[in-house]
């Protein structure tokens, strides 16, 4: 859980960044946002996402292909990251990670799914950093992870950025997704 100061500064820089939406640098601005989310966890790429179809319905598509492609490759360079340096790494970043439930879990059913459990993760509005890294640390190919997580975090992001643009009441009966828009300021009733 962020802290609430935390959560203003982040809800009033979305703001600041949505005044310029219409720029021809805000979709790389998403896509490197989605890249970063994948190592800080507190950017709210699918608000961003929400909140920005919202605004500019005509380019929702636009929104949608600019965030999952930044995701993808933040995942992918995650991925390459931890094939290089390996499970320590993610130790000195996370002490103690891998002693929780949530990754004891996320081992239990990769071990039985493999790259589906990649793709139904990125296909959702969970975190998919656990996915691809025990994707990387399984030996998985960087190239097969990042097209598993292009397809499902395009799958994702379609879809949320279509209903951000024609129907965003619906977005806020979805898990995860009322916490999201309230952090980049949107409320719905």
């Amino acid at each position: 859980m962020i802290s609430k100061k935390l959560h203003a500064r982040i809800t009033a820089a979305v703001k600041y960044l949505q005044l310029y939406v219409n720029r021809w640098w805000y979709l790389p601005v998403m896509g490197i946002l989605a890249a970063l989310d994948n190592f800080i966890v507190i950017v709210p790429t699918d608000g961003i996402l929400i909140s920005s179809s919202m605004i500019s319905t005509r380019r929702w598509f636009l929104f949608a292909v600019a965030t999952a492609v930044g995701s993808t490759l933040g995942a992918v360079i995650l991925s390459y990251l931890v094939e290089i340096h390996g499970l320590p790494w993610i130790l000195d970043m996370y002490p103690g990670v891998d002693q929780t439930r949530t990754w004891a879990l996320t081992d239990q059913f990769f071990s039985r799914y493999g790259m589906y459990l990649v793709f139904a993760i990125a296909a959702t509005p969970l975190m998919q950093q656990p996915t691809v890294i025990l994707a990387s640390l399984a030996g998985e190919s960087i190239y097969e992870i990042g097209l598993v997580v292009l397809a499902g975090r395009s799958l994702k992001f379609l879809l949320i950025a279509y209903l951000g643009s024609h129907a965003p009441r619906v977005l806020s009966r979805f898990y995860g997704m009322r916490g999201e828009m309230e952090d980049v300021g949107v409320k719905i009733s």
